[in-house]
This record gives C-alpha cells, sequence and structure tokens, in this order.
C-alpha cells in the first residue's frame, strides 16, 4: 500500500497532537509555578504626565509608562533603535531614534504610536526638539533644515537657514517663546570671529522675523541656557544676553560671589553653571580636586531684572549632588552619609532627610520631582536601582540592575534536617556531645520536631491551593533589597523546586532571587565601577558549610588600568565568605583584586582540600601564565597532583584566533600553558557561534533501535562545535573539534546563509548538537533547524574496543545529521537538564516575538524515516520526516511579553521529570519544564478526594468484615 504525501503529514500531525498536551499547562497553573519580571532598564529621563502616571526612557531604548504611587508599569514600548530625544508634552510623547532615523509620537495614556516620520536619506539634528500643547512638533533635519510637523506627523512647514561655512560643526539649540521658536547657533570653536547667531521664526508659518549676532572671545565656555537668557564664560567674566533681542550683561565671577565664605574657592576654570530654560534659578559652582578628594562650592543665584543675585549658599561640599528642575522649581539631592541624603527645593525652601542606604545602590545619578503635595521624588542610582520616595520613607522600588544580568547561576539550597543538625549538634564540640546522654539527645531531637508543626498550616496552604499571585505581591518581587528585615532561614523543598538565582550584572550589582517565590530578591550587593561578566558556584550546600558564589568582574582606573575583582560570597546570606581556617586566611581573601590581564577564567576539576571550594585556574594570555583561585598551598598542591597531567583548554585571542593549551609546571612549582594547536581559517573566515558542554548527567551510553540493537553514543567530553561564515561567498561552515589535540571531527557547509541579518544559535548536549540559522537557498529558503548526532560506529552494536577513552586516539565518530524547516527567527537557545538524565530533553527557543518555545527532542532526530515507517521504526517511536510544527500550545510563556530575551539556562530539580528554566535578557522569566510528563508525581487530573474515600472505604469494609470472618471461622471449628 503506498502512502501519499497527504497521508503522511495527517500520521504527523496525530502523533503530534499525541505528544502536545504532555507539554501545556492548565489555566489556573498560570503565574504559580512560573515568573515573569518586566524591566525597563536604566532610566534615562522622566516625565511627569498627570497626577498618577509618569513617562520615563532607558538605556534600553525602553519607552513607558509607571504608576507614580506603586511602581507599576501602566504600558511599556521596546524600540529597535537608539532613542536620541525624548520630549514628553501634554499632547503624548516624542522620541527620536537613530539608524533609522524615527520620529515617533506616542499616546501618553496607552502607549500606542499615533505617527511615525522616517527619513532616507537625511538625519535628525542634535538640537532639542520642542512640542506644543496642540501635539505639533518642531525639530532640525541636519543643521540647517527646521520642520514642524502636526498632531498626525504631516508636514506643515520648512525654514531654512544658510550655514555659516567657517563655523562646520554648530550646536543649535531650539527655544520656544511666545509664539516666536528661536534657533540659537554656537560658534565653531575654530572660528576666526567667533558669534553666536540668533534667529526667530514664527512657530504658525515658519517665516523668519528677525535674526542677529553675539559677539564673543576665543576663550568662551560654560555656555548654558537659563531662563529666557543665553549664557558664557570669558576667563574670570560671566556674560549673558536675553534671547530676543542683543543686551548683553557682563559681571565677573569673584565680584558675584565676593560675600560669600567660600569665595576664593571660585576659581574661573573650574566653574560651571546649572541651569534650565523657562526657570530664573541656577547654581553657581565650582569643583577643586583635592588630596583628600574633589571639594565642591555652589550658590544659589536667582535672574532678577537683568541682575544676578545670590541666594542660599550651600558652602563647601564633597559633591555637587543632583539637581532637578521642574516648571520653575528646582530640587537638589544630596548624599549626607552612607545612609541619608538631603533634599533641598526651591523656591519653598524646603528642606528634608531620607534614609537610604547608599551601600546598596551606589551614588545618586538623576533625580525628578514628581509631586510637591504629596511628595514623590523619582530616585535613579549608579547601579540601575530606582526608588520613589515621600517625605518621610520610601514608597516603592525597582531592581532595574536585573535588566543588565550578565551572568546567572542557580544555587542548590541545604535540606532542612541540614539546617536542624547544625544549630542543635554539629555546632557542639567532641566533649560536648560526649557530655550529652541518648535520652537527653533524643528529647532534644522531639522538641526540633514539634517546633516545626509551627510550619504545617503554611504548609497546607501553599501546597493544596493554587491562586495567582497577587499585583501587590508582583510588585514587592521586583522591589530592591534594602535590608530592612531579618532573612528567613533558606532551606530547599521536598522536590527541590525551590532554589536561589544568582546573577550579577554590568551595572555592579549582584542579586540573589527565591524561585520559590516569585524572584523575590533576597539579598544583593553593589561593588562600585565594576562591570560583572561572569559568577561560578564553587561550594554547594552541605552540613554545616553553606553554598558558595565567586563573581568576577572588571574595573577601569586611569593609576591601575583595567583591574579584575573575585568576590567570594556566601550564596544564602549575601556576605563575604570568610574562612575559618587560620592557616590559609591569608591565601583565601574573601575580596581579591588583580592587575594581570585575565583573558580566560576555568573551572577546574578538584577542590581545595580546606574549605572544600572548586579551584578557579585563571590564564593571562599575555604571559601564557596559569593562576589558581584560591592559591592557598593545599590548593596548589591538590591541582599539581590531581589535576597538572591532564588540564587543556582553548581560548580564542582577540584577533579571533582559536588555539589549544596545556598547563604544565614551569619555573620554580608556576604554572603555564604550553600550545598545542592553532587553528588557520582562511582570511575570510569569521568564527562566529562556539557551543558549550552542558554540565549534566547523561543515563544512557547507546541508543536502543525497535530492533533491540543498540547504536553507542560518541561520548567525547572535549568535542564542541565550531560555526565560521565566510564573508564573501556567504556560507556557513561547522565544524566539531576535539579540544584536547585540535582534530575536527566532522565539517559541513552550508551555502547562501544570510549572517547578517540574521544570526546563527547553537545548542550542545550529550552526543548531539542543534543549530539554526536563516538559509537564502531557492530549494529551502527559510529558517532552518539542523541536528547533528555522533556514535561510535557507524553500524549497530558497534562501539569503540578499548574501556578508557582518549582524545589521542585515532577514532572518528559517525555523524547522523538532518534539517528541518523552523518556523520562527530565534534570539537564544538552551537545553532542559534533569536530576539522572533520564527524561527526555526539550530544545528551548527564545523567539523575537517575544515567546519562549520547547521542543521535544523526538522532533530533532536525524534518523526521522522519510518514508512510511517500518514496524522497528514505530517500536523505536520514530515520527516520520516533517518540519518542525508552527505550535503554539508548546510556548512555555503561553501569552506573556517577555521582551529581549538572549539567555537561556535550566537546572535540574529532584524530581527526575522536572526542570527549572530561567531566562533572561531586557525581561526575566522562571518556569518549570516536564518533557517526558511528570511521571513521579501526581498530575492535577488526579482526583485526592476519591483516592481518600476509597481508601476510607476500605478501612471501613475492614472493620465491618473483620469481625464477621473471625466469627465465622471460629463457628467452623465447633462443626
Amino acid at each position: 500500500m503506498k502512502i501519499t504525501q497527504r497521508g503522511l503529514n495527517l500520521l504527523v500531525l496525530g502523533l503530534f497532537q499525541w505528544i502536545i498536551p504532555t507539554l501545556a499547562i492548565y489555566e489556573n497553573q498560570a503565574g504559580v509555578f512560573d515568573w515573569h519580571h518586566i524591566w525597563l532598564g536604566h532610566p534615562r529621563e522622566a516625565y511627569k504626565m498627570d497626577d498618577q502616571h509618569m513617562a520615563i526612557y532607558s538605556e534600553r531604548n525602553v519607552v513607558a509608562s509607571l504608576d507614580i504611587n506603586t511602581g507599576a508599569v501602566v504600558w511599556r514600548q521596546v524600540l529597535e533603535n537608539q532613542i536620541q530625544q525624548f520630549v514628553g508634552s501634554d499632547a503624548g510623547i516624542l522620541t527620536i531614534s537613530s539608524q533609522p532615523e524615527h520620529a515617533q509620537f506616542w499616546n501618553k495614556t496607552d502607549g500606542r504610536l499615533i505617527w511615525e516620520h522616517a527619513l532616507v536619506e537625511e538625519t535628525f539634528g542634535s538640537a532639542n526638539a520642542i512640542t506644543t500643547k496642540e501635539g505639533d512638533v518642531i525639530v532640525f533635519i541636519g543643521t540647517t533644515k527646521l520642520v514642524k510637523l502636526d498632531a498626525h506627523g504631516h508636514l506643515l512647514w520648512t525654514w531654512t537657514r544658510k550655514a555659516n561655512e567657517d563655523q562646520v560643526f554648530e550646536k543649535l539649540k531650539l527655544v520656544h517663546m511666545d509664539h516666536l521658536v528661536y534657533v540659537i547657533a554656537e560658534p565653531d570653536e575654530d572660528a576666526g570671529s567667533p558669534y553666536f547667531t540668533v534667529y526667530a521664526v514664527d512657530i504658525m508659518t515658519g517665516e523668519p522675523q528677525s535674526n542677529f549676532k553675539v559677539p564673543c572671545s576665543h576663550g568662551y565656555a560654560e555656555v548654558s541656557f537659563i531662563g529666557h537668557h543665553l549664557f558664557w564664560q570669558e576667563q574670570d567674566i560671566l556674560k549673558w544676553t536675553p534671547i530676543h533681542k542683543k543686551d548683553v550683561k557682563t559681571i565677573s565671577i569673584k565680584s558675584l560671589v565676593k560675600s560669600l565664605p567660600s569665595a576664593e574657592s571660585f576659581t574661573p576654570g573650574d566653574v560651571s553653571l546649572i541651569g534650565e530654560i523657562g526657570t530664573y534659578t541656577f547654581i553657581l559652582s565650582a569643583t577643586d580636586e583635592e588630596e583628600e578628594g574633589p571639594n565642591t562650592v555652589s550658590v544659589l543665584v536667582h535672574i532678577e531684572n537683568d541682575t544676578l543675585v545670590l541666594g542660599k549658599d550651600f558652602g563647601e561640599e564633597a559633591t555637587l549632588g543632583t539637581v532637578d528642575f521642574n516648571q520653575g522649581k528646582l530640587t537638589r539631592v544630596i548624599r549626607t552619609s552612607p545612609e541619608e541624603f538631603a533634599v533641598y527645593s526651591h523656591p519653598d525652601q524646603k528642606e528634608l532627610e531620607i534614609k537610604h542606604d547608599f551601600r546598596l545602590s551606589g551614588a545618586i545619578n538623576y533625580v525628578k520631582l514628581m509631586s510637591q503635595e504629596p511628595l514623590r521624588l523619582f530616585v535613579v542610582t549608579e547601579s540601575s536601582s530606582v526608588f520613589c520616595y515621600n517625605d518621610t520613607s520610601l514608597v516603592w522600588s525597582r531592581e532595574e540592575s536585573l535588566s543588565q544580568i550578565a551572568a546567572s547561576e542557580f544555587v542548590d539550597l541545604p535540606e532542612q534536617k541540614m539546617w536542624t543538625q547544625m544549630a542543635d549538634e554539629l555546632d557542639e564540640t567532641a566533649s560536648q556531645q560526649a557530655a550529652v546522654d541518648p535520652l537527653s539527645r533524643y528529647l532534644l531531637r522531639l522538641r526540633t520536631h514539634l517546633a516545626e508543626l509551627r510550619h504545617l498550616p503554611n504548609w497546607a496552604r501553599t501546597h493544596m491551593t493554587l491562586a495567582h499571585t497577587p499585583k501587590d505581591q508582583t510588585r514587592l518581587t521586583q522591589s530592591c533589597w534594602v535590608n530592612q528585615s531579618v532573612s528567613d532561614v533558606l532551606y530547599r523543598d521536598n522536590f527541590g523546586m525551590r532554589k536561589i538565582l544568582v546573577s550579577v550584572t554590568k551595572s555592579g550589582k549582584i542579586v540573589a532571587q527565591d524561585t520559590a517565590r516569585q524572584g523575590l530578591i533576597l539579598w544583593s550587593r553593589y561593588i562600585r565601577d565594576v562591570s560583572f561578566d561572569q559568577i561560578v558556584v564553587v561550594r554547594a550546600a552541605s552540613v554545616k558549610l553553606p553554598p558558595l558564589v565567586v563573581a568576577i568582574g572588571k574595573t577601569y582606573s586611569e593609576m591601575d588600568g583595567e583591574t579584575t575583582g573575585f568576590i567570594r560570597l556566601n550564596a544564602l546570606t549575601g556576605e563575604d565568605y570568610v574562612t575559618q581556617v587560620p592557616d590559609i586566611a591569608d591565601y583565601f581573601e574573601a575580596i581579591v583584586s588583580t592587575n594581570i590581564g585575565v583573558d580566560k577564567v576555568m573551572r577546574v576539576p578538584t577542590e581545595d582540600p580546606d574549605e572544600r571550594t572548586q579551584l578557579l585556574a585563571v590564564y593571562e594570555a599575555g604571559t601564557g601564565r596559569i593562576y589558581i583561585y584560591p592559591d592557598t598551598i593545599g590548593a596548589r598542591q591538590k591541582f599539581i597532583q590531581d589535576v597538572l597531567p591532564t588540564f587543556y583548554f582553548t581560548h580564542q585571542n582577540q584577533q579571533g584566533q582559536l588555539s589549544g593549551y596545556r598547563v604544565v609546571e614551569g619555573y620554580r612549582g608556576s604554572l603555564r600553558a604550553e600550545p598545542l594547536w592553532k587553528l588557520n581559517l582562511p582570511p575570510q573566515e569569521v568564527i562566529v557561534k562556539r557551543s558549550q558542554r552542558a554540565n549534566e548527567k547523561i543515563a544512557s551510553l547507546g541508543r536502543a533501535l525497535g530492533n533491540r540493537n543498540v547504536l553507542f553514543k560518541y561520548l567525547n567530553p572535549n568535542m564542541f562545535a565550531l560555526i565560521t561564515k565566510h564573508t564573501e561567498n556567504k556560507s556557513m561552515k561547522v565544524r566539531i573539534m576535539d579540544a584536547v589535540k585540535g582534530s575536527i571531527l566532522y565539517e559541513t557547509v552550508h551555502d547562501h546563509v544570510d549572517l547578517e541579518a540574521n544570526t546563527v544559535q547553537l545548542v550542545q548536549s550529550e552526543n548531539w548538537f542543534v543549530y539554526h540559522f536563516w538559509s537564502n537557498d531557492q530549494q529551502a529558503r527559510g529558517y532552518q533547524a539542523v541536528v547533528l548526532e555522533l556514535f561510535e560506529g557507524e553500524h549497530e552494536n558497534e562501539r569503540v574496543k578499548s574501556t578508557n577513552f582518549s582524545s589521542f586516539d585515532n577514532i572518528r565518530p559517525h555523524v547522523l545529521s538532518s534539517a528541518f524547516a523552523f518556523p520562527y527567527p530565534v534570539n537564544a537557545m538552551g537545553v532542559t537538564s534533569t536530576r539522572n538524565g533520564i527524561s527526555t530533553k526539550d530544545i528551548l527557543f527564545g523567539l523575537p516575538t517575544h515567546q519562549i518555545v520547547g521542543f521535544n527532542k523526538r522532533l530533532f532526530d536525524p534518523r526521522r524515516p522519510h518514508n512510511k515507517p517500518t514496524k522497528e521504526e514505530q517500536e523505536e517511536q520514530l515520527l516520520p520526516y516533517a518540519p518542525i510544527p508552527d505550535e503554539k500550545r508548546l510556548f512555555l510563556t503561553y501569552d506573556l511579553d517577555v521582551v529581549g530575551i538572549h539567555t537561556i539556562i535550566a537546572s535540574p530539580s529532584l524530581l527526575e521529570s522536572t526542570s527549572l528554566v530561567y531566562a533572561y535578557g531586557l525581561d526575566t522569566f522562571f518556569t518549570r519544564s516536564s518533557p517526558s510528563r511528570q511521571f513521579d508525581v501526581l498530575s492535577e487530573d488526579f482526583s485526592k478526594f476519591q483516592l481518600l474515600l476509597t481508601i476510607t472505604g476500605l478501612v471501613v469494609g475492614i472493620l465491618i468484615t473483620g469481625p464477621m470472618v473471625r466469627r465465622k471461622r471460629v463457628n467452623a471449628l465447633w462443626k
């Protein structure tokens, strides 16, 4: 019987429908086991839209609206291009972005795009755009063309000015006064006769009204636009003129501040003006760098009838602080202690002291007064943490540093009984333990277990009910950790679902979250001027030994250059871990900083004998030296004894060249990297992707076939995949290599591949690789996913005869490959991981459509038959070959909008069926995945009530029939 293509497709669809229910979730489970945190990025500017809402834009090109009183995100728009300008108005929000050039106007209520204006060959100018109450926009195109767009984005008028050929790099400023728009062009620094040029343009018609020039000297500096005046400085002279006419006023800085006690500190070259258009008050300040640190003097200055009048003298301080101007009001925030900052507002002359822990957030670099009565002060810190204060306390906060995660790791929690033993027995000395009799020990254990009964109501509430997390709780989980409460003792649950997620960010923060409490932040640390890029779990939780992590980051200073820091933390508390072993205290510091060129940090498969932490090897490419962390005597001996003969690694230098090394012992016990091989690529070939081997357990050495034979997996722990692109012929080459000797185990070429507009993604697990790319091939145009699966032999039951594997053996694996049409573009890939590797795996894909989808590895089987499956193939449950289906029910994120995902990691739970998945980018998302169903726990369909009813019925039946049976037996004996 011949099967048609249509019948084959129906067969595939039917088999796939059998798989799908295993991957779906119930509606009432959404948001219970998983959580999604919406982030915005580090805010750059904020604007108050009304009494309840504020708009912000961030360095992640996000425009969003927040509730002023709660911090909840009302709406959010993520732009593809870099935002250059952000202007808020009563009519809406204007954004101007570059590459390509776009001007977009957004509805401030719901974030809907009202209109968009794009430029093809021109660019928007750097001059500030202006918006009117009616929704009209006035913006520069280049440096010569001024245009006005109406509330629908249509062009109303264009005004063009003639640029001065001697002043090519003019800086432009737009000022709106009454019915005119003033264009102020600053002089070029190299101009022969510098002058400011002011143009007046009618805002309704675009007709020029007037223009005039204001001469200045060559040494002019500190150009500012304050009130409706133009200010600049010429040596010790401060000059200003109204924008609408040429009327220059002058005053010497010394004469202006002569009445101040700190007058001598206002050195002309260090003076700066801080003000804003529309506000007739500004701050005059000067900063002097001294040996003890910077010293800043500042004073408030008012513009009154073309004269300058001194106001409040702020005196000498370590820093000027942060200043905000809003509708004629001035707000100044300055740090007064490590745990407090002061707020000064003008013109009401109000001063406040507000508690704030700067050790957890770093300095304040932006403030915005959202409301005076009641006070709502929006504060952004250099660690990307965001706060909103009233006049006494914190109203809400957002840990926006989690939008810049560089790396994350799951940390297992200890068992609860470990903590019980730690508190009761293991801290006792040997003599104390010997003095306690068995009865007292038993009573102590009994008292401990009785005390745990207090957790029973909470356990019943969390295990017997499934409820959505309240919105208030969701906002709480995204709040910053402010160290104002005593942390609970952390321990894992029965199924190992509860873990700690420790993340390091590019803004210098280390953040720990509880996976079982909707990602609630347990603790955080901030390291100033450090950008983290790696985190390593160096010790798992054990009795009396807390889990430890090492955060690795870089900083830069003019004196020391680039410096790398290693910070060892207790993963449960976030505190620096200080060893209790006195012999190694000098070599086991919690914080280590080095200015050697740290090019690679690698895990070493051994641990130091003192603190039982995993060793790290640090490679310095410039000298070829290898350093051990921690570098104790015991750790070095352990490394030399256990690892040194067989420690190999690869490194890709800044030029993109890949090389292999072996660690050997050098002069006087030093360690160095000995080059073994180098991959020489053609000039036009560039490395674009390299796989990383997953830290996983493998349950089966082979693959059982339908005929009871076995294909043995090629499980080489040193193999990796390398993907390169050819810049001229648009081809992509995939190599599978051995890291020890640099041999190429397999390679293939894909022609007509677009790697300019599309990226290639790659994942590795066990003995297989899956990669995703866009193909321009006419026969298979579209997204493709290719699987490569490696076996020890080409034939069934064929395997390597040696009992020990060695990369130096001349063994080439047999590779099976297959390509599948894939329905989506992909930004990130990951793979699930289970406790013993028995369950099948899901391959996880992060999509540009803000979703995460998981496909079972069975769909990426290179042995899927192209024809009608045989009986053996049916018994092996091989699906007929077909494209990967577009199935929305496989989305792990269901209807959530998880934006900007670029990394997906997984960790096993104690249940073999379940893997924990965490994805991060702009947003963060956590969930559970069970590719082989939850075969080790009761399903949600299981009727627990019916089971209890059945057990109760059996017990009652036994109680009733038991005496009857015994009576019958006794009567039988008397017969």
